[in-house]
This record gives C-alpha cells, sequence and structure tokens, in this order.
C-alpha cells in the first residue's frame, strides 16, 4: 500500500522539501540514473535557475540527495594534500562511489578516520559525469557520514526495498495503463502515486531506454539482497542455519577478520563434510549482506 500524507505543507515549505529531502535507493537503481533536463519538468522550480540539477532512474525517481547505509569496502585519499576522499560503499544490490572534499569537512573528517571494512549510514548530494556517450558515471558528494551498526543498516534494506517496490508497482501500473502524458499523470496521481513520481514516471515512458527490463532487474536483485539479510523464519532454519554457522566459524578460526584464501578455505570446508558448493552459496550470501568483501581478488575478509 503506498503512504499519502495527510498534512498539506505551504508552498515555501514545499519548495525546501523538494530540494533538500534526502531519498533512499538501493545502488542499482542509483548507477542507471540519468540527468534529468529542466526543459522536461512540469513543476514551479522549472524555470528557476538556481534549482538544483536532478538525475531520474528508470523507475521515475527524481534525486537531488540521497541517504544510503553499507558498508564502507574501499577508502583512498586522491587528493594532493589529502583533502579529497574516494570511497566505496556496498549494499546488497551493488556499490556506491562516494567523494567528499574540503567543502564536506564534517564528512572528510569521518573518512580520516574510519577504519574499513565497516557499516556507515551517509547523506550526499548525486552527481553525474558523462564524458562521452554510453559512458556515465554516477557518484555521491557526501555531506555527513556516520559508523553505524548491522541492524540499522538491515533496517535501511528493509524500508529502502519498501519504498522501491511501491515504484515497480506505480510503474507497472502506468505501464499496464497504456497512458502517457498529462491523462498517464492523472491517472497515477488517482492511484495514490506522489505529484513527483507521478512526473517521473511520464518522463521516463517518453524515453527509449527499456526501463521495463530494468524493473524486472531490479525486482530479482532486491529479492536477492532481502534473502542475504536472513530474515527466515525459524521453520526454515534447522541444519542449513547450524552449517551456515559452521561455515562462519571456520572462517574466523582460519583468521577471516585479516583475509583467507577463498580456494583454501574451501578445501578446508570441504574437508570437514560441507559440500563445496553450499561453502559457495554461503560465502556469497556474506559477500552480499556485508559481512565479508574481497578486498582482492581470491581473498575473503570478514567485517568486524
Amino acid at each position: 500500500m503506498r503512504r499519502t500524507g495527510t498534512h498539506s505543507p505551504p508552498m515555501e515549505e514545499l519548495t525546501l522539501l523538494k530540494r533538500e529531502v534526502a531519498k533512499r535507493v538501493f545502488a542499482k537503481e542509483l548507477e542507471a540514473c540519468r540527468e534529468l533536463e529542466k526543459s522536461s519538468r512540469l513543476d514551479f522550480q522549472a524555470d528557476d535557475p538556481k534549482s538544483p540539477n536532478l538525475l531520474i532512474s528508470p523507475l521515475g525517481l527524481i534525486l537531488h540527495r540521497v541517504f544510503i547505509v553499507g558498508v564502507i569496502t574501499e577508502l583512498d585519499s586522491i587528493g594532493t594534500q589529502n583533502d579529497m576522499w574516494k570511497a566505496r560503499i556496498v549494499d546488497p544490490t551493488g556499490a556506491f562511489t562516494i567523494y567528499a572534499g574540503q567543502y564536506q569537512s564534517d564528512a572528510s573528517v569521518f573518512f580520516s578516520t574510519v577504519q574499513i571494512p565497516a557499516f556507515i549510514a551517509l547523506t550526499g548530494k548525486v552527481r553525474i559525469y558523462e564524458p562521452e556517450p554510453e559512458s556515465v558515471f554516477v557518484s555521491i558528494r557526501a555531506e555527513e557520514a556516520n559508523a553505524v551498526d548491522e541492524d540499522i543498516r538491515n533496517r535501511w534494506v528493509v524500508d529502502t526495498a519498501e519504498q522501491t517496490v511501491e515504484r515497480l508497482e506505480a510503474f507497472s501500473d502506468a505501464l499496464a495503463s497504456g497512458y502517457r502524458g498529462e491523462k498517464l499523470r492523472e491517472y497515477l496521481l488517482d492511484k495514490g502515486v506522489s505529484p513527483e513520481l507521478a512526473e517521473g514516471i511520464s518522463i521516463i515512458l517518453e524515453r527509449e531506454r527499456a526501463p521495463q527490463e530494468f524493473a524486472k532487474l531490479l525486482r530479482a536483485s532486491i529479492r536477492e539482497g532481502l534473502k542475504s539479510l536472513d530474515f527466515d523464519s525459524e521453520n526454515t532454519e534447522g541444519a542449513n542455519a547450524d552449517q551456515k554457522e559452521f561455515v562462519l566459524e571456520l572462517l574466523k578460526e582460519m583468521g577471516g577478520y585479516k583475509g583467507v584464501d577463498y580456494g583454501a578455505f574451501v578445501d578446508a570446508a570441504v574437508s570437514r563434510g560441507i559440500p563445496e558448493e553450499y561453502v559457495e552459496e554461503v560465502v556469497r550470501s556474506f559477500l552480499e549482506d556485508g559481512q565479508c568483501y574481497e578486498p582482492r581478488i581470491g581473498i575473503i575478509r570478514l567485517v568486524g
């Protein structure tokens, strides 16, 4: 069910909200975003030269600022005077590229002290760089970042999945309706879709980007991401859960927090009676949910 608000803010407050709200979005959807031309917009900010540059996703989500939570797995100082940081933060669907410089002092201070890997929450503004056609890089300019725990990360994944599924449902409704333009916007508004998302979906369906194919991929990615969080009922646990715990303990025993050769780890698990296919499945789930990562090819390391 889509959420609908009961309070209508005055126009001045609406302007602020539309410019400043930080939206939750998975990495897979963010990396597929493209720039939203101001000429495409129908709202009152379209002709405002001070309005921010916005991105639009294949589902019609219009973005300026985002709130993400994930595992920071890479961090590099790329400035000449250690005044610029580049980070990689992963969620169950992919990875975000993050930058922070001298004008993002709070985030820069955080990156100068954080120990990777770690769970972090970050707010920032989205940016897009397109050096040539079909070569597009989307990143986030960090504003604020904080260390969090796994429970907060898991709640963010669930909340973001719910919001993304709502967009997917609205998008599917739009496709099935056969409407376009103003008729489509009116149809979506009648269905309880927010004015901004109704506008975004209408815009995206005018483009030749086969967004329905992306929607299928995103649904599958969300489904796999939620599986990795182990929200199964107690009835579906049992022996598999015991084996998964065994694999985790073995990884710790072999020095998993410092890094373990993947081949040697699989051999050790198999020698103790765990099927190789299951070991690979468990390690894949650990990578997807951020419990471990690959600092380099062939090495797996637990997030401590």
